[in-house]
């Protein structure tokens, strides 16, 4: 399986503050002087909370169905 590239941008926050996506998938919250406050990593419990900001939805991961596309199978009787 391939890894996902997210495109990396930002978007601002009520507070003046900002999240920022990494094209990894890493979302880093920004305080305003720039540094870094925060940083969710896809794996991370967290993380899909900040990626529906982005328009990202997690959700189950699709898997190739097995059927008449394997080769050398015989069909069922």
């Amino acid at each position: 399986m391939t890894a996902r590239t997210y495109r990396p941008r930002r978007v601002a926050l009520a507070d003046g503050e900002m999240l920022a996506l990494r094209s990894d998938g890493t979302i880093t919250h920004l305080a305003n002087g720039g540094g870094v406050t925060e940083t969710w990593k896809t794996s991370d419990p967290g993380w899909a909370q900040r990626a529906i900001r982005f328009g990202i939805r997690v959700g189950p991961e699709t898997v190739h169905p097995d059927g008449r596309d394997v080769p050398n199978r015989i069909p069922p009787a």
